[in-house]
Protein backbone atom coordinates (compact mmCIF):
# COMPACT_ATOMS: atom_id res chain seq x y z
CA UNK A 1 0.00 0.00 0.00
CA UNK A 2 2.84 2.52 0.81
CA UNK A 3 4.64 1.94 -2.27
CA UNK A 4 1.14 2.18 -4.09
CA UNK A 5 0.67 6.02 -2.22
CA UNK A 6 3.99 6.64 -3.37
CA UNK A 7 3.24 6.41 -7.04
CA UNK A 8 1.58 9.80 -7.91
CA UNK A 9 4.34 11.55 -5.62
CA UNK A 10 6.76 9.92 -8.04
CA UNK A 11 4.93 11.07 -11.10
CA UNK A 12 4.26 14.56 -9.88
CA UNK A 13 8.62 14.50 -9.05
CA UNK A 14 8.95 13.40 -12.64
CA UNK A 15 7.20 16.23 -14.26
CA UNK A 16 8.40 18.76 -12.09
CA UNK A 17 11.92 17.58 -13.15
CA UNK A 18 10.95 17.83 -16.81
CA UNK A 19 9.51 21.21 -16.86
CA UNK A 20 12.32 22.80 -14.93
CA UNK A 21 15.11 21.26 -17.75
CA UNK A 22 12.66 23.17 -19.90
CA UNK A 23 12.42 26.08 -18.65
CA UNK A 24 15.63 26.73 -16.60
CA UNK A 25 17.70 27.06 -19.80
CA UNK A 26 14.90 29.38 -21.45
CA UNK A 27 14.61 31.67 -17.59
CA UNK A 28 18.40 31.98 -18.42
CA UNK A 29 18.40 33.14 -21.54
CA UNK A 30 15.56 35.65 -20.66
CA UNK A 31 17.59 36.73 -17.10
CA UNK A 32 20.60 37.78 -19.80
CA UNK A 33 18.89 39.33 -22.34
CA UNK A 34 18.56 42.24 -19.71
CA UNK A 35 22.43 42.38 -18.33
CA UNK A 36 24.97 43.87 -19.80
CA UNK A 37 28.38 42.29 -20.28
CA UNK A 38 29.87 43.29 -17.17
CA UNK A 39 27.22 42.29 -14.99
CA UNK A 40 26.82 38.38 -17.07
CA UNK A 41 30.65 38.50 -16.13
CA UNK A 42 29.95 39.06 -12.93
CA UNK A 43 26.83 37.21 -12.34
CA UNK A 44 25.73 34.80 -15.14
CA UNK A 45 23.27 32.88 -13.22
CA UNK A 46 21.48 36.34 -11.27
CA UNK A 47 17.78 36.35 -12.11
CA UNK A 48 16.76 39.89 -13.53
CA UNK A 49 18.88 42.44 -11.40
CA UNK A 50 18.77 45.20 -13.76
CA UNK A 51 16.97 45.94 -17.59
CA UNK A 52 18.70 46.27 -20.05
CA UNK A 53 16.17 47.04 -22.96
CA UNK A 54 18.70 48.76 -25.11
CA UNK A 55 19.86 44.79 -25.88
CA UNK A 56 16.63 44.07 -27.63
CA UNK A 57 16.89 47.20 -29.74
CA UNK A 58 19.63 46.44 -31.28
CA UNK A 59 18.84 42.98 -31.46
CA UNK A 60 15.52 43.74 -33.28
CA UNK A 61 17.50 45.90 -35.54
CA UNK A 62 20.18 43.08 -36.57
CA UNK A 63 17.49 40.15 -36.86
CA UNK A 64 14.47 41.81 -37.85
CA UNK A 65 15.11 41.19 -41.27
CA UNK A 66 15.88 37.67 -40.96
CA UNK A 67 12.70 37.64 -39.04
CA UNK A 68 10.09 38.60 -42.00
CA UNK A 69 12.35 36.12 -44.49
CA UNK A 70 11.38 33.32 -42.28
CA UNK A 71 7.67 33.96 -41.70
CA UNK A 72 7.11 34.86 -46.16
CA UNK A 73 9.10 30.98 -46.61
CA UNK A 74 7.20 29.89 -44.28
CA UNK A 75 3.33 31.69 -44.90
CA UNK A 76 4.48 30.32 -48.71
CA UNK A 77 5.48 27.05 -47.92
CA UNK A 78 2.36 26.29 -45.72
CA UNK A 79 0.43 27.71 -49.09
CA UNK A 80 1.89 25.10 -51.15
CA UNK A 81 2.48 22.35 -48.94
CA UNK A 82 -1.12 22.04 -46.85
CA UNK A 83 -3.45 22.21 -49.92
CA UNK A 84 -1.25 19.51 -51.70
CA UNK A 85 -1.27 16.81 -49.12
CA UNK A 86 -5.00 17.62 -48.56
CA UNK A 87 -5.65 16.68 -51.90
CA UNK A 88 -3.48 13.63 -51.72
CA UNK A 89 -4.61 12.91 -48.88
CA UNK A 90 -8.39 12.89 -50.32
CA UNK A 91 -7.47 10.81 -52.99
CA UNK A 92 -5.52 7.80 -50.68
CA UNK A 93 -9.16 8.54 -48.49
CA UNK A 94 -12.12 8.27 -50.81
CA UNK A 95 -10.35 7.54 -54.51
CA UNK A 96 -9.84 3.96 -55.80
CA UNK A 97 -7.00 3.76 -58.20
CA UNK A 98 -4.87 0.93 -58.95
CA UNK A 99 -1.71 0.75 -56.49
CA UNK A 100 -3.16 2.66 -53.97
CA UNK A 101 -1.71 0.90 -51.14
CA UNK A 102 1.85 0.69 -52.75
CA UNK A 103 1.92 4.53 -53.36
CA UNK A 104 0.59 5.48 -50.01
CA UNK A 105 3.16 3.20 -48.07
CA UNK A 106 5.85 4.53 -50.64
CA UNK A 107 5.19 7.63 -48.90
CA UNK A 108 5.09 6.47 -45.50
CA UNK A 109 8.61 4.70 -46.45
CA UNK A 110 10.11 8.64 -47.09
CA UNK A 111 9.18 9.22 -42.96
CA UNK A 112 12.01 6.77 -42.60
CA UNK A 113 14.77 8.11 -44.17
CA UNK A 114 16.78 10.47 -42.37
CA UNK A 115 16.89 14.57 -43.62
CA UNK A 116 21.09 14.57 -44.13
CA UNK A 117 20.84 11.93 -46.53
CA UNK A 118 18.47 13.79 -48.85
CA UNK A 119 20.71 16.95 -48.68
CA UNK A 120 23.36 16.13 -51.76
CA UNK A 121 20.73 14.85 -54.01
CA UNK A 122 18.28 17.92 -52.80
CA UNK A 123 21.63 20.28 -53.28
CA UNK A 124 22.25 18.59 -56.93
CA UNK A 125 18.15 19.59 -57.64
CA UNK A 126 18.44 23.05 -56.48
CA UNK A 127 21.24 23.65 -59.40
CA UNK A 128 19.52 21.85 -61.31
CA UNK A 129 16.74 24.06 -61.79
CA UNK A 130 18.72 27.50 -61.27
CA UNK A 131 17.20 27.94 -57.88
CA UNK A 132 20.11 28.39 -55.93
CA UNK A 133 20.25 31.05 -53.42
CA UNK A 134 16.63 32.35 -54.21
CA UNK A 135 13.86 31.50 -51.30
CA UNK A 136 12.57 28.87 -54.01
CA UNK A 137 15.53 26.90 -52.81
CA UNK A 138 13.86 27.04 -49.03
CA UNK A 139 10.20 27.12 -50.27
CA UNK A 140 10.03 24.14 -52.88
CA UNK A 141 11.88 21.23 -50.36
CA UNK A 142 10.10 22.60 -47.41
CA UNK A 143 6.38 22.36 -49.16
CA UNK A 144 7.45 19.09 -50.42
CA UNK A 145 9.59 17.45 -47.68
CA UNK A 146 6.33 17.99 -45.38
CA UNK A 147 4.18 15.74 -47.65
CA UNK A 148 4.40 12.56 -45.92
CA UNK A 149 3.61 13.16 -42.25
CA UNK A 150 0.96 15.66 -43.43
CA UNK A 151 -0.63 13.04 -46.06
CA UNK A 152 -0.88 10.39 -42.94
CA UNK A 153 -2.42 12.91 -40.39
CA UNK A 154 -4.78 14.00 -42.97
CA UNK A 155 -5.62 10.67 -44.85
CA UNK A 156 -6.28 9.23 -40.97
CA UNK A 157 -8.51 12.75 -40.50
CA UNK A 158 -10.71 12.27 -44.00
CA UNK A 159 -11.20 8.77 -43.24
CA UNK A 160 -12.90 9.30 -40.21
CA UNK A 161 -16.16 11.61 -41.79
CA UNK A 162 -18.44 9.88 -42.01
CA UNK A 163 -19.15 8.06 -45.06
CA UNK A 164 -22.67 9.03 -45.20
CA UNK A 165 -21.46 12.79 -45.79
CA UNK A 166 -19.35 12.20 -48.78
CA UNK A 167 -22.40 9.89 -50.31
CA UNK A 168 -24.86 12.57 -50.05
CA UNK A 169 -22.66 15.45 -51.26
CA UNK A 170 -22.12 12.74 -54.52
CA UNK A 171 -26.09 12.36 -55.04
CA UNK A 172 -26.37 16.36 -55.26
CA UNK A 173 -24.34 16.26 -57.97
CA UNK A 174 -20.98 17.89 -55.94
CA UNK A 175 -17.76 17.06 -57.40
CA UNK A 176 -14.69 15.18 -55.73
CA UNK A 177 -13.10 18.50 -55.18
CA UNK A 178 -16.22 20.36 -54.33
CA UNK A 179 -16.91 17.77 -51.44
CA UNK A 180 -13.29 18.50 -50.81
CA UNK A 181 -13.63 22.33 -50.56
CA UNK A 182 -17.54 21.98 -49.07
CA UNK A 183 -17.34 19.64 -46.96
CA UNK A 184 -14.28 17.99 -46.06
CA UNK A 185 -11.98 21.32 -45.37
CA UNK A 186 -14.80 22.98 -42.94
CA UNK A 187 -14.37 19.67 -40.99
CA UNK A 188 -10.91 19.24 -40.45
CA UNK A 189 -9.74 23.01 -39.83
CA UNK A 190 -8.03 21.21 -36.51
CA UNK A 191 -6.07 18.88 -38.18
CA UNK A 192 -5.09 21.52 -40.74
CA UNK A 193 -4.36 24.20 -38.35
CA UNK A 194 -1.80 21.06 -36.96
CA UNK A 195 -0.15 20.30 -40.10
CA UNK A 196 0.32 23.98 -40.58
CA UNK A 197 2.06 24.46 -37.09
CA UNK A 198 4.08 21.28 -37.71
CA UNK A 199 5.19 23.19 -41.10
CA UNK A 200 5.85 26.59 -39.60
CA UNK A 201 7.86 25.15 -36.14
CA UNK A 202 9.95 23.03 -38.68
CA UNK A 203 11.05 25.57 -41.13
CA UNK A 204 11.46 28.00 -38.10
CA UNK A 205 14.00 26.19 -36.49
CA UNK A 206 15.88 24.66 -39.67
CA UNK A 207 19.42 26.16 -39.82
CA UNK A 208 21.04 23.78 -41.52
CA UNK A 209 19.80 24.16 -45.45
CA UNK A 210 19.37 27.85 -45.17
CA UNK A 211 22.84 27.75 -44.71
CA UNK A 212 23.49 25.62 -47.76
CA UNK A 213 21.38 27.33 -50.41
CA UNK A 214 21.45 30.90 -49.72
CA UNK A 215 24.59 33.01 -50.02
CA UNK A 216 23.48 36.05 -49.96
CA UNK A 217 22.90 37.05 -46.05
CA UNK A 218 19.98 39.26 -46.68
CA UNK A 219 17.64 36.32 -47.75
CA UNK A 220 18.41 34.17 -44.72
CA UNK A 221 16.02 32.99 -42.07
CA UNK A 222 16.08 32.98 -38.35
CA UNK A 223 17.81 30.37 -37.40
CA UNK A 224 21.12 31.02 -39.44
CA UNK A 225 20.35 34.59 -39.61
CA UNK A 226 20.77 34.72 -35.62
CA UNK A 227 24.71 33.30 -36.38
CA UNK A 228 25.01 36.48 -39.33
CA UNK A 229 24.27 38.47 -36.18
CA UNK A 230 26.01 36.99 -33.79
CA UNK A 231 29.01 37.23 -35.95
CA UNK A 232 29.14 41.18 -36.21
CA UNK A 233 30.24 40.88 -32.76
CA UNK A 234 33.19 39.11 -33.12
CA UNK A 235 35.39 38.28 -29.77
CA UNK A 236 33.46 41.27 -28.14
CA UNK A 237 32.05 40.73 -24.66
CA UNK A 238 29.33 43.76 -25.87
CA UNK A 239 26.99 41.37 -27.69
CA UNK A 240 26.64 39.48 -24.99
CA UNK A 241 23.11 41.00 -23.77
CA UNK A 242 21.82 41.12 -27.80
CA UNK A 243 23.00 38.22 -28.73
CA UNK A 244 20.69 36.79 -25.43
CA UNK A 245 18.14 38.95 -26.60
CA UNK A 246 17.98 37.75 -30.37
CA UNK A 247 17.24 34.39 -29.01
CA UNK A 248 14.41 35.48 -27.28
CA UNK A 249 12.95 37.83 -29.88
CA UNK A 250 13.19 34.63 -32.42
CA UNK A 251 11.36 32.32 -29.93
CA UNK A 252 8.73 35.07 -29.34
CA UNK A 253 6.35 34.42 -32.70
CA UNK A 254 6.71 31.12 -32.79
CA UNK A 255 5.39 30.37 -29.03
CA UNK A 256 3.05 32.92 -29.58
CA UNK A 257 1.50 30.93 -32.65
CA UNK A 258 1.62 27.53 -30.53
CA UNK A 259 -0.21 29.26 -27.44
CA UNK A 260 -2.84 30.81 -30.14
CA UNK A 261 -3.60 27.90 -31.98
CA UNK A 262 -3.07 25.13 -28.88
CA UNK A 263 -6.51 24.28 -28.65
CA UNK A 264 -6.97 23.35 -32.13
CA UNK A 265 -3.30 21.93 -31.94
CA UNK A 266 -4.39 19.62 -29.24
CA UNK A 267 -7.84 19.03 -31.01
CA UNK A 268 -6.36 18.06 -34.48
CA UNK A 269 -3.89 15.63 -32.68
CA UNK A 270 -6.19 13.96 -30.19
CA UNK A 271 -8.75 13.42 -33.38
CA UNK A 272 -6.33 11.68 -35.75
CA UNK A 273 -5.27 9.45 -32.71
CA UNK A 274 -8.71 8.87 -31.89
CA UNK A 275 -9.56 7.87 -35.89
CA UNK A 276 -6.37 6.06 -36.44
Amino acid sequence: MRVYRRYPYMAIFGALVIVALTYIPLIFVLANSFKNAAEFANSPFALFVHFHFSNYIVAWKGVDRYLSNTVIVAIISVIIGVPAAALSSYGFAQLEFRFKGVLFYLFLGLLMIPWTLTLIPLFVEIHTFDIFNTWWALILPYAAGSQPLLIFMFRVFFEGIPEELYESARLDGCSEVGILARIVTPLSIPILLTGTILMFNSIWGDYLWPTLVLQNYHLLTISAGLETFINTFGLSAQGIGPEFAAYIIAMVPIMALVTITMKYFVSGVTSGALKA
